[in-house]
């Protein structure tokens, strides 16, 4: 299938981060060009740089657009371009909003126009005047609220100039996305950005109390950027051509959005109300009825929302127990080496449990093999594959395998021992290390407090085992996987069996000794890596956890029918 190529303007934005995110983990459907001033947060991994570019430009600057769309011949636009900022910054930059916005836009609709392309135009809830719900009709009725008047315009302008090439040039391939208050974790957290962001900033950095304007009873509809990012994508999926809003369905004050924030930081404050300053307006709620209709209702609880929006900000700054940079590991390759004592305190009690599993390790009467492998292309067609596959097979088994690959003329992906039986030494050393595994993720993925699940084993490498080069299967369940070394560095003997990491022209290696461990993150990275062969008779053990969501993974069986979640390996 040819991939589509897709442009997202406003690409390193609240919402260009999550849609391109989205897109590049969408099975290899898409080929995405990046718009924006400002280097995307997140530096992809190998896996999704081959369908990325990043172009660094300026919209606004005569003749680009025109450029751009002539060289990559895109078959989607996805217009996310917008000017955040607070209801002070519009009142009194109001320049800053309506020039870029009117010439970025105007050019992008008519460059679409002009060449058919399908356009999501992704436009606001400031395009409302204030009403007891906004349904997307009455836009025209009536003028923009006071406190959104030049924002509103901004995208007012787009939107009727989407219909006027409608009408004049029978233009129908867009659709408009009305977004109510956007928030997430690439927002503006300088404190000139959204009342979410400015009040995280302001919780984080508060010992006693905040300030808050007005009485807190405003009425809101917040919704998520990764909510927005997937309405987004099922929209160009489907091709909707239509005019829809983008809400939550569910009323949130301010004074309870506040107060919730604060609980998930577990701080005690006291919130100040300055009633001398404006509410803004009293009420903004979407209606609804047209998302339904399209299935693009939000999956992401508001509680569960905010606690992903206030860890991505904090986990920029130092935390207790955690030897790098939080954030710098999630946007920048995924990966981090280093000493077991910081999981793992070298106590008796893991004395007893390590000799328990070398004991256990002598034999393979607890473990089975995973063989994997893959034939040859012969015109373009993998040769006939007669071999019956089995998760484990037996010594006997293995020397068949070999022979039957040799005869085909395939190669081996992967093959070692790993645990299948665990007898009381085993769920001993698993039950230890998924006690102290969770205790360090907590402080790299706070949301999955109490809320693990292990998908683990013991594993053996022994002369000939390697996994060749690779990245995971995409699965948003899972969060990461740890690695602890459990070999005796006596025994290595230049034995092989190192983790190679190859991410953003950085090679590593890993010597699979006692005293070191890996974690590799999934959430918004997959990091190449391979394990090299295992030789000289060296015996490389290794306990290997995948942490995954439980509730997500609960869903999953819940929906298979399944019921067992407890021992997946």
């Amino acid at each position: 299938m040819q991939r589509k190529k897709v442009l997202i303007t406003g690409c390193s934005g609240l919402v260009g981060t999550f849609l391109l995110t989205e897109l590049l983990r969408s099975d290899f459907q898409y080929d995405v060009v990046g718009v924006d001033l400002k280097e995307p947060i997140i530096k992809y991994n190998s896996l999704y740089q081959n369908r990325l570019k990043f172009l660094k430009l300026d919209l606004t600057e005569d003749g680009v657009i025109q450029k751009l769309m002539d060289e990559y011949k895109f078959d989607i636009v996805v217009n996310t371009f917008g000017i955040k900022g607070s209801p002070i910054k519009a009142k009194t930059q109001p320049v800053d909003f309506l020039y870029p916005s009117i010439k970025i836009n105007t050019e992008i609709i008519n460059q679409c126009a002009k060449k058919n392309i399908f356009l999501v135009f992704v436009s606001s809830v400031g395009v409302y005047s204030p009403a007891e719900k906004f349904i997307e009709d009455d836009v025209w009725k009536t003028l923009p609220s006071e406190h959104d008047w030049f924002p509103s315009w901004s995208k007012r302008v787009g939107e009727m100039l989407l219909e006027a090439y409608k009408i004049q040039y029978g233009y129908e391939r867009w659709s408009i996305i009305r977004p109510a208050n956007i928030f997430g974790d690439y927002d503006d957290y300088s404190g000139n950005g959204t009342v979410i962001s400015s009040t995280i900033k302001k919780i984080h950095e508060s010992t006693d109390f905040i300030e808050c304007w007005g009485d807190g009873s405003a009425i809101r509809d917040f919704v998520y950027g990764q909510d927005v990012a997937m309405a987004i994508k099922k929209i160009i999926e489907d091709e909707i051509h239509d005019i829809i809003n983008f809400g939550s369905g569910v009323e949130i004050t301010i004074k309870s959005m506040i107060e919730e924030l604060i609980k998930i930081s577990g701080k005690n404050l006291e919130i100040k109300w300055d009633t001398t300053k404006p509410n803004g307006d009293l009420r903004r709620q979407m209606d609804t009825t047209k998302q339904e209709k399209y299935g693009l209702l939000p999956t992401t609880p508001f509680n569960v929302a905010l606690a992903k929006t206030y860890y991505f900000y904090i986990n920029q700054f130092p935390i207790e127990g955690i030897k790098f940079n939080v954030r710098e590991f999630l946007t920048n390759g995924g990966y981090y080496f280093g000493d077991i004592n910081e999981i793992v305190p070298y106590t008796e009690e893991f004395k007893e449990i390590l000799n328990g599993i070398y004991e256990l390790s002598k034999d393979k009467n607890n473990f089975g093999y995973r063989f994997d492998y893959r034939l040859k292309f012969e015109e373009g067609k993998e040769v006939e594959d007669t071999w019956v596959k089995k998760l484990h097979y037996t010594e006997e088994e293995i020397k068949q395998l070999e022979e039957y690959i040799k005869e085909k003329g395939g190669s081996e992906v992967q093959r070692w021992w790993e645990s299948k039986n665990y007898k009381p030494n085993l769920q001993k050393g698993r039950e230890f290390f998924h006690k102290h595994i969770e205790k360090y993720i907590e402080k790299i993925y706070p949301i999955l407090k109490n809320n693990y699940n292990h998908q683990d084993a013991f594993t053996i490498y022994e002369n000939g085992d390697h996994i060749t080069p690779h990245n995971d299967g995409e699965n948003r369940k899972r969060y990461c996987v740890i690695l602890i070394y459990l070999s005796n560095e006596n025994d290595y003997n230049d034995g092989g069996g190192e983790l190679k990491i190859v991410e953003n022209d950085n090679v590593n290696f890993v010597k699979p000794v006692l005293g070191n461990f890996v974690i590799l993150d999934f959430t918004l990275n997959n990091p190449d890596h391979s394990v090299e062969l295992v030789k000289n008779n060296f015996k490389r053990i290794t306990y290997i956890d995948f942490v995954h969501d439980k509730k997500l993974v609960e869903l999953e069986y819940a929906l298979n029918g399944k019921k067992n979640i407890n021992n997946l390996i």
